[in-house]
């Protein structure tokens, strides 16, 4: 961040956008980020790509400062829709809500909005099935987290359990992101204070019907769409467990990404979950190691087909492959690495196996192994995204 700071009036009824990558704080007044009420000491965030919020009632003045690339906007008016307040106040103590809608339609903050006007009251319980822009786990996985206190992001709950899914959409692979998720839903049990954040794949029949299965399988109380009007589908998946369709609003300013933005968000999220990482090397016949997706095929037969993959499709990177080994090449299968009574799991890149017969693998873990499951998606070990693996299974 500069070191030189911008101090900006908001006026009454006002919103000030924070455009990331920058932060802010409160200097006079009084501000609301998602029904978040921060002091006027602590330091708000906008990651990069991503936006905040901070909208004043009676007038304030805020720091700012801005990265390369952040952005500041003061709008007259509160962004927040006056459907998302209703809905929040309509609630009560008891409630499994399931938020809907398409990408950069304004889901997570609902969840974040809901999530703060409510905890106050007792702890949350957040549910993020948002594989490819998740807020509380790593890309490629689905989490629950639980909260007691309000925040400004839901990026700040720790997750208690972690579900990889091996793809960064379901739309890849349904069968196995559902899989995921009824796992999920069985920790949850009855629990009555429960918010669920979805991913943004809603156009298409493949979509609603994968939509529609997460209604069955969660079983809410309450199914929000936002900017969704024909759901017959969803319709009809909500009536069969009793849920109350809702639609809202979506935001009245919405930061857009394009593809290229959310796979820079994810490359960030990856760096984040495998900082520190360093090469290990294990005994391939001490290793206990399974394909995520194909978890009945041996683990060499899956590792000659990811590498066949990659050099058919003429990638630049299968040049640098040797035999079943792709540390030369610098990349690796996104895995994922459990060890004794871990509830979530330690990411790794899977560099196949060396001449020797070892497992290599790159990994901030350090602990002892009793499983890790290779995944679909190849990063470098700078943790770029390159390749996705196409699934080898009906969806």
């Amino acid at each position: 961040m500069p070191s030189e700071a911008k101090r900006l009036p908001v006026g009454p009824n006002s919103t000030l956008i924070l455009k990331g990558p920058a932060s802010a704080r409160l200097v006079e007044g009084s501000l609301e980020v998602l029904g978040y009420r921060p002091g006027s000491k602590e330091r708000l965030v906008a990651k990069p790509w991503r936006s905040l919020p901070l909208y004043s009632r009676d007038g304030a003045v805020v720091e700012v400062y801005l990265g390369e690339g952040g952005g500041a906007e003061v709008v007259g008016e509160d962004t927040i829709p006056g459907d998302w307040r209703e809905l929040s106040s309509s609630l009560g103590d008891s409630f499994r809500l399931m938020v809907i809608g398409m990408v950069d339609s304004g889901k997570t903050s609902l969840i974040t909005y809901l999530y703060n006007t409510h905890v106050p009251q007792g702890r949350m319980v957040v549910a993020d099935l948002d594989m490819g822009q998740s807020e509380i786990c790593p890309p490629t996985t689905i989490a629950l987290a639980i909260g007691v206190k309000p925040s400004p992001s839901l990026s700040a709950l720790e997750p208690y359990r972690v579900y990889p899914v091996g793809y960064t959409s379901p739309s890849y692979l349904t069968s196995r992101a559902l899989e995921s998720v009824a796992e999920l839903s069985s920790t949850i049990g009855s629990e009555r204070r429960l918010l669920v954040n979805t991913d943004g794949w809603v156009e298409g029949d493949s979509a609603r019907r994968h939509k529609s299965q997460l209604i069955r399988i969660l079983k809410p109380s309450h199914v929000v769409l936002i900017g969704i009007e024909e759901a017959d589908d969803l319709e009809e998946a909500s009536k069969e467990v009793g849920a109350k369709l809702i639609r809202v609003s979506a935001p009245r300013v919405v930061l857009r990404r394009d593809q290229s933005a959310r796979k820079a968000l994810r490359e960030l999220s990856y760096a984040r979950y495998l900082r520190g990482a360093r090469l290990r090397s294990v005994p391939r016949r001490w290793l206990r190691v399974r394909p995520l997706l194909l978890a009945g095929l041996p683990l060499e037969d899956y590792l000659r087909g990811v590498i066949e993959e990659i050099e058919e499709s003429a990638h630049q990177i299968a040049v640098l492959v040797n035999g079943l080994e792709m540390t030369e090449a610098g990349i690796g299968i996104l895995s994922y690495i459990w060890g004794g009574g871990m509830h979530k799991p330690a990411l790794a890149l899977f560099m196949g196996i060396d001449d020797r017969g070892f497992a290599r693998f790159y990994t901030p873990y350090e602990g002892t192994i009793e499983l890790m499951e290779v995944g679909a998606v190849i990063l470098s070990t700078d943790f770029r995204e390159l390749y996705v693996l196409r699934p080898r299974i009906s969806v």
